[in-house]
């Protein structure tokens, strides 16, 4: 049973980020990304023990009726990196929740290492399940980034599973992102799967030491990546690490999603057009909102660093109260403060659990989320 705490924990995730948590179990295949064990952010949730169905059922009513995907197992905050197959009722909640969700497309993120192969003819038989596999690469830096991998057993998950997303991780090195590319096709997982991510690898403070070498690699030749794959794998979707010419046509709707919020602004700033604003951007985005709204006089772009997550991390949903109170003085602050929206949950509080009417109360000025 989930006391008061570990209740909240998990009401929280599910309706800030559709992911119903349902374990706290250590995965043990040691992959050095994970930094579970070393987030101070993290470790401000507390691990919930295996859900019961009873919880489960409970969680449905938390779930955004607006999403299209409901992820069962690793949450972003609650119970993250757990493998969901580690649930030893895993598969009664993946029927239990499809059967619910007849609508939506139910998923599990995982590496593959825990799902049973006889359990495959089950999986695909439910027809609005399917799995989200973090394949990562399958060349040889595979064992130094996952050390208890299970090629057997992804290889047959790659032939044969339900696949919504395959996900693999650029290492820096284009020859084995090929090697990788072309598995999938030689197996059909082009042909089955809903889409192939490539991912750029990020690091933070609290990575494990292992992971920065190889996410400077990644990192440094990801622009040679992007490039490769927009003429000899358009099909292929990657993620966005800066709003710039250089990742447009890979994952188009997070310039889509940009235009769309600059325009709002534009209309909702015309009705206030005697005031001033303060837009915060987080790096990924400072440069685009910069050239947007370079002709307003009356708004003021303010650029933040991650520093609470320090490394290569940009991205708006890990900005909090305390990177931008550090960084812009209140004498700094003349209007309306703007915050990209993902700087908070459901509760409107930041990763560090700061309401937004701390950062309205220190600044002085009215806030506005967009």
């Amino acid at each position: 049973m989930l006391t008061n705490e570990q209740l909240k924990a998990f009401t929280l995730e599910i309706a800030t980020f559709g992911n119903i948590p349902i374990s706290s179990r250590d995965c043990g295949i040691g992959c050095i990304y994970c930094k579970v064990h070393t987030d101070p952010v993290l470790c401000r949730y507390p691990k919930i023990p295996d859900i019961s169905l009873e919880d489960l059922f409970l969680g449905f009513s938390f779930v955004n009726p607006t999403v299209k995907y409901v992820r069962l197992g690793a949450g972003v905050l609650v119970a993250p990196h757990s493998d969901p197959y580690l649930h030893p009722l895993i598969y009664d909640f993946i029927k239990h929740t499809s059967d619910y969700f007849t609508t939506k497309t139910v998923t599990t993120v995982t590496t593959g290492s825990y799902i049973e192969e006889r359990n495959l003819d089950f999986l695909n038989g439910i027809p609005n399940f399917a799995v989200d596999l973090s394949l990562v690469t399958m060349q040889s830096e595979r064992e130094y980034i996952i050390p208890r991998s299970t090629r057997d057993r992804v290889y047959h998950l790659l032939k044969y599973a339900p696949l919504n997303k395959v996900t693999l991780m650029f290492t820096g090195d284009l020859d084995s992102l090929r090697k990788d590319l072309d598995l999938l096709h030689n197996l059909g997982v082009d042909q089955r799967a809903n889409e192939i991510l490539v991912r750029r690898i990020e690091h933070t403070k609290y990575s494990q030491l292992g992971l920065n070498s190889i996410s400077d690699k990644s990192i440094n030749g990801y622009e040679e990546c992007v490039r490769y794959l927009r003429v000899f794998h358009p099909e292929v979707v990657y993620t966005v690490p800066y709003l710039t010419d250089a990742y447009r046509g890979g994952s188009n709707e997070y310039f889509i999603e940009a235009d769309q919020r600059i325009k709002m602004l534009r209309t909702k700033m015309k009705l206030g057009e005697n005031e001033s604003y303060d837009l915060i951007c987080s790096e990924s985005s400072y440069q685009y909102f910069s050239a947007a709204f370079q002709e307003n006089n009356n708004v003021i772009i303010h650029t933040i660093r991650n520093d609470l997550y320090g490394g290569s991390t940009t991205v708006a949903g890990l900005l909090n109260m305390q990177d931008i109170c550090s960084q812009i003085p209140t004498g700094n602050v003349k209007g309306t403060l703007v915050l990209p929206f993902e700087m908070y949950n459901c509760k409107q509080c930041d990763i560090l659990g700061n309401h937004i009417s701390a950062l309205q109360d220190y600044y002085n000025q009215e806030v506005w989320l967009a």
